[in-house]
Protein backbone atom coordinates (compact mmCIF):
# COMPACT_ATOMS: atom_id res chain seq x y z
CA UNK A 1 0.00 0.00 0.00
CA UNK A 2 2.93 2.67 0.82
CA UNK A 3 3.74 2.17 -3.11
CA UNK A 4 0.60 3.55 -4.17
CA UNK A 5 1.44 6.58 -1.61
CA UNK A 6 3.40 8.72 -3.90
CA UNK A 7 0.97 8.01 -7.30
CA UNK A 8 -2.07 8.68 -4.74
CA UNK A 9 -0.33 12.52 -4.05
CA UNK A 10 0.53 13.18 -7.67
CA UNK A 11 -2.92 12.31 -8.83
CA UNK A 12 -4.40 14.94 -5.95
CA UNK A 13 -1.80 17.33 -7.21
CA UNK A 14 -2.63 16.96 -10.64
CA UNK A 15 -7.11 16.78 -9.69
CA UNK A 16 -6.16 20.55 -7.74
CA UNK A 17 -4.12 22.18 -10.61
CA UNK A 18 -6.39 21.05 -13.25
CA UNK A 19 -5.46 25.02 -14.73
CA UNK A 20 -1.88 23.96 -14.95
CA UNK A 21 -2.97 20.98 -17.31
CA UNK A 22 -5.07 23.33 -19.04
CA UNK A 23 -2.17 25.82 -19.43
CA UNK A 24 0.34 23.34 -20.73
CA UNK A 25 -2.36 21.84 -23.34
CA UNK A 26 -2.98 25.60 -24.59
CA UNK A 27 0.87 26.48 -25.02
CA UNK A 28 0.72 22.82 -27.12
CA UNK A 29 -1.80 24.03 -29.22
CA UNK A 30 -0.53 27.59 -29.48
CA UNK A 31 3.47 25.95 -30.25
CA UNK A 32 1.92 23.83 -32.99
CA UNK A 33 -0.70 26.50 -34.25
CA UNK A 34 2.90 28.63 -34.70
CA UNK A 35 4.39 26.18 -36.32
CA UNK A 36 1.71 26.19 -38.75
CA UNK A 37 1.32 29.64 -39.38
CA UNK A 38 5.31 29.83 -39.93
CA UNK A 39 5.59 27.18 -42.16
CA UNK A 40 2.58 29.34 -44.39
CA UNK A 41 4.40 32.60 -43.68
CA UNK A 42 7.54 31.14 -45.32
CA UNK A 43 5.67 29.57 -48.12
CA UNK A 44 6.49 26.19 -47.23
CA UNK A 45 2.66 25.44 -47.92
CA UNK A 46 0.94 24.80 -50.87
CA UNK A 47 -1.09 27.63 -52.62
CA UNK A 48 -4.84 27.18 -52.43
CA UNK A 49 -6.63 25.05 -54.91
CA UNK A 50 -9.15 27.69 -55.56
CA UNK A 51 -9.73 31.62 -56.92
CA UNK A 52 -11.60 33.74 -55.52
CA UNK A 53 -11.79 34.89 -58.92
CA UNK A 54 -13.65 31.88 -60.05
CA UNK A 55 -10.89 31.62 -62.78
CA UNK A 56 -7.12 30.13 -63.52
CA UNK A 57 -6.24 33.81 -64.56
CA UNK A 58 -2.26 33.75 -65.27
CA UNK A 59 -0.46 36.01 -64.58
CA UNK A 60 2.65 34.53 -62.06
CA UNK A 61 2.05 36.22 -58.90
CA UNK A 62 4.97 36.78 -56.98
CA UNK A 63 4.62 37.53 -53.67
CA UNK A 64 1.63 40.18 -53.09
CA UNK A 65 -0.47 37.97 -55.29
CA UNK A 66 -4.10 36.26 -53.97
CA UNK A 67 -1.60 34.01 -51.90
CA UNK A 68 -1.90 36.00 -48.78
CA UNK A 69 -4.52 35.19 -46.62
CA UNK A 70 -6.81 39.06 -45.66
CA UNK A 71 -9.22 40.09 -43.73
CA UNK A 72 -11.54 40.61 -46.60
CA UNK A 73 -10.59 37.55 -48.89
CA UNK A 74 -10.41 34.99 -46.23
CA UNK A 75 -11.47 35.61 -42.43
CA UNK A 76 -14.37 37.71 -43.03
CA UNK A 77 -16.28 35.04 -44.87
CA UNK A 78 -15.52 32.50 -42.38
CA UNK A 79 -16.46 35.00 -39.38
CA UNK A 80 -19.61 35.76 -41.22
CA UNK A 81 -20.77 32.45 -41.49
CA UNK A 82 -19.27 30.89 -37.90
CA UNK A 83 -20.12 34.14 -36.30
CA UNK A 84 -23.50 35.44 -37.25
CA UNK A 85 -25.61 37.30 -36.10
CA UNK A 86 -23.92 37.71 -32.60
CA UNK A 87 -20.85 39.44 -33.83
CA UNK A 88 -22.31 40.69 -37.51
CA UNK A 89 -25.00 42.86 -36.04
CA UNK A 90 -25.90 41.95 -32.49
CA UNK A 91 -22.63 43.84 -31.48
CA UNK A 92 -22.39 41.51 -28.75
CA UNK A 93 -19.07 42.06 -26.63
CA UNK A 94 -18.74 45.56 -28.28
CA UNK A 95 -17.24 44.36 -31.47
CA UNK A 96 -18.83 43.18 -35.12
CA UNK A 97 -15.45 41.54 -36.07
CA UNK A 98 -18.03 39.67 -39.28
CA UNK A 99 -18.81 42.53 -40.83
CA UNK A 100 -16.37 45.48 -39.64
CA UNK A 101 -12.39 45.38 -39.70
CA UNK A 102 -11.94 48.24 -37.75
CA UNK A 103 -13.40 45.87 -35.04
CA UNK A 104 -11.06 43.45 -35.52
CA UNK A 105 -7.78 45.90 -33.58
CA UNK A 106 -10.11 46.75 -31.31
CA UNK A 107 -8.70 46.04 -27.73
CA UNK A 108 -11.07 43.38 -25.82
CA UNK A 109 -13.09 44.97 -23.57
CA UNK A 110 -15.12 42.07 -21.57
CA UNK A 111 -13.19 40.95 -18.60
CA UNK A 112 -15.07 36.98 -19.49
CA UNK A 113 -13.29 36.83 -22.29
CA UNK A 114 -10.53 33.69 -22.10
CA UNK A 115 -7.36 34.35 -20.62
CA UNK A 116 -5.89 34.03 -24.08
CA UNK A 117 -7.74 37.12 -25.07
CA UNK A 118 -4.94 39.43 -22.14
CA UNK A 119 -0.88 39.24 -22.70
CA UNK A 120 -0.84 39.14 -19.21
CA UNK A 121 -2.81 35.77 -18.97
CA UNK A 122 -5.35 35.45 -15.92
CA UNK A 123 -4.73 38.66 -14.63
CA UNK A 124 -6.97 40.70 -17.40
CA UNK A 125 -5.61 43.49 -17.33
CA UNK A 126 -3.70 43.91 -20.64
CA UNK A 127 -6.10 42.55 -23.30
CA UNK A 128 -4.89 41.57 -26.80
CA UNK A 129 -6.81 42.92 -30.06
CA UNK A 130 -10.30 41.25 -30.83
CA UNK A 131 -8.80 39.49 -33.91
CA UNK A 132 -6.15 38.30 -31.58
CA UNK A 133 -8.86 37.01 -28.81
CA UNK A 134 -11.07 35.60 -31.80
CA UNK A 135 -7.79 32.78 -32.49
CA UNK A 136 -7.76 32.32 -28.03
CA UNK A 137 -11.30 31.90 -28.50
CA UNK A 138 -12.07 29.98 -31.00
CA UNK A 139 -8.48 27.90 -29.71
CA UNK A 140 -10.44 27.14 -26.27
CA UNK A 141 -13.43 25.79 -27.93
CA UNK A 142 -15.01 29.14 -26.64
CA UNK A 143 -16.53 30.42 -29.12
CA UNK A 144 -19.25 29.94 -30.98
CA UNK A 145 -20.78 30.55 -27.57
CA UNK A 146 -22.67 27.24 -26.54
CA UNK A 147 -21.59 25.25 -29.65
CA UNK A 148 -19.37 22.76 -27.12
CA UNK A 149 -16.61 23.54 -29.78
CA UNK A 150 -13.66 22.03 -27.08
CA UNK A 151 -15.16 18.53 -27.86
CA UNK A 152 -13.58 16.03 -30.39
CA UNK A 153 -14.79 15.89 -33.06
CA UNK A 154 -15.87 18.83 -32.93
CA UNK A 155 -19.97 19.84 -33.72
CA UNK A 156 -21.18 21.24 -36.84
CA UNK A 157 -21.05 25.13 -36.83
CA UNK A 158 -17.97 25.38 -35.21
CA UNK A 159 -14.85 26.52 -36.62
CA UNK A 160 -12.89 23.49 -37.98
CA UNK A 161 -9.33 22.65 -37.28
CA UNK A 162 -8.58 24.07 -41.18
CA UNK A 163 -10.38 27.19 -40.53
CA UNK A 164 -8.72 27.59 -36.74
CA UNK A 165 -5.30 27.52 -39.00
CA UNK A 166 -6.28 30.07 -40.97
CA UNK A 167 -7.27 32.15 -38.51
CA UNK A 168 -3.85 31.76 -36.76
CA UNK A 169 -1.77 32.41 -40.15
CA UNK A 170 -3.74 35.33 -40.45
CA UNK A 171 -3.11 36.78 -36.83
CA UNK A 172 0.87 35.73 -37.43
CA UNK A 173 0.94 38.00 -40.23
CA UNK A 174 -0.70 40.39 -38.51
CA UNK A 175 -4.09 40.39 -39.47
CA UNK A 176 -3.93 42.09 -42.79
CA UNK A 177 -7.06 43.62 -44.10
Amino acid sequence: MTELEPCQQRLRFIVRSGSDVAMTSRFALSAITVAIAAALGLGCAPEPMTNSDGGGSGGGGGSGGSGAITYTKDIKPLFMAKCAPCHTTDGLGAHNIGTTYADVLKPVQSVDAPAGCFKDGFDKMMPKTMGECALAAIMDGWMPMAMFCFNTPRPTGCVTLAEQDLVAAWVAAGMPE
